[in-house]
């Protein structure tokens, strides 16, 4: 499926399980000890500020750690979403369940442009877009025949057999992660349990050091195209048969 091919604006039987936005960055201060507190004041209908057990490690020890570094150290309850904030890193997740890209994309725009009100942030490295999803369907092999994947391994084929898929896939000037893991199981805002198989997609862009005003100048654009993307991949990901029982809805 390319990106210039129609995709369905929802789906009727909504597989989404989680939904983040990431955005890395240089600041002048760590922004764990500044954002917080801002965004309380700032945002309406922000909650309770919690830290989260990483902030315990000391700050040398995360630094040292190319996979500490960016791991958020606070989170905020804000309305239907989450704010997380590391030292050097902003995201903003949805809860589920998800209230659809109308209302996810002007919630990263407001929380992206209140950062920029403080004035700590300086460039930009990189940001992402994360959406992973769950598809029904209890035996492994039925799992498997719900995705676009065939797996060889020497003479053995994958159809009946645990497995976690993780690809690294550069696409249209964009580094998607795909991760598809079988025999999974979540646990639901509502309290019910969902069984089958995982499509997680981690859509990157890079970008050199763009200066931050600079780069927030553009979001609005810069976020359609990372969601298409990030949405394309996944289509692609799935059986046409697939894609059909989710009851999709074209616009």
């Amino acid at each position: 499926m390319e990106m210039t091919d129609q995709l369905p604006t929802k789906l009727g039987k909504e597989p989404l399980i989680d939904a983040v936005f990431e955005v890395r960055f240089s600041s002048t201060a760590p922004a764990s000890d500044i954002l917080p507190g801002f965004f309380f004041s700032k945002l309406s209908g922000c909650g309770i500020i919690e830290r989260l057990p990483i902030a315990q490690l000391p700050k040398p020890v995360r630094d040292a750690d190319p996979n500490l570094q960016f791991s958020p150290l606070v989170r905020l309850s804000w309305n239907n979403f989450f704010i997380s904030i590391g030292d050097s890193s902003l995201v903003i997740g949805c809860k589920i369940p998800y209230s659809g890209w109308s209302n996810f994309k002007p919630a990263i725009i407001e929380a992206v442009s209140c950062a920029m009100e403080i004035g700590i942030i300086q460039t930009v490295q990189r940001f992402s877009i994360k959406y992973i999803d769950l598809l029904s369907a209890s035996s492994i092999r039925d799992q498997i025949s719900l995705i676009r994947a065939s797996v060889v391994i020497g003479k053995h084929t994958l159809e009946q057999e645990n497995f976690t898929l993780k690809i690294e896939v550069p696409m249209n000037g964009f580094f998607h992660i795909v991760h598809i893991i079988s025999s999974a199981n979540a646990l639901l805002a509502d309290g019910s349990k969902r069984d089958g198989i995982i499509v997680d997609i981690d859509t990157i862009t890079t970008v050199d050091n763009q200066e931050f005003q600079s780069w927030v100048t553009d979001l609005p654009e810069k976020l359609d195209t990372i969601h298409a993307a990030n949405k394309s991949m996944f289509f692609e990901c799935l059986h046409p048969e697939t894609i059909t029982s989710l009851e999709p809805v074209y616009e």
